[in-house]
C-alpha cells in the first residue's frame, strides 16, 4: 500500500512521499503495519483491534505510519546529508 493518497478522505494525517509503502499482516487481533521507504524496512507499527476488522485496521495504521514519517522526516536532515 502506497502511503502517498489518503486511504479515506476523513483522514486527516499528512501525506507521505511515494517511496513509502505498508505492508500489514494479521495474526489473531493484531494487526501489524511494516512501513519501507523505497524498499528498505524503517519502522513497525501494530494495534490490537477487537473487531478483526482488516479494512479498519488497515486505516488505522495507515494514518500512523504517515503521522510516523511526517515527524520522522522533520528530524531527520535531508538524504546524502546525514
Amino acid at each position: 500500500m502506497n502511503l502517498d493518497r489518503p486511504s479515506a478522505a476523513k483522514s486527516i494525517a499528512p501525506l507521505a512521499p511515494p517511496e513509502w509503502t505498508m505492508t500489514v499482516q494479521q495474526d489473531g487481533l493484531q494487526f501489524t503495519a511494516d512501513i519501507k521507504r523505497s524498499g528498505v524496512p524503517m519502522c513497525r507499527l501494530s494495534l490490537a483491534w477487537p473487531e478483526a476488522d482488516e479494512s479498519a485496521a488497515r486505516q488505522a495504521l495507515a494514518d500512523k505510519a504517515r503521522f510516523w514519517i511526517a515527524d520522522y522526516l522533520k528530524k531527520s536532515p535531508p538524504r546524502g546529508e546525514r
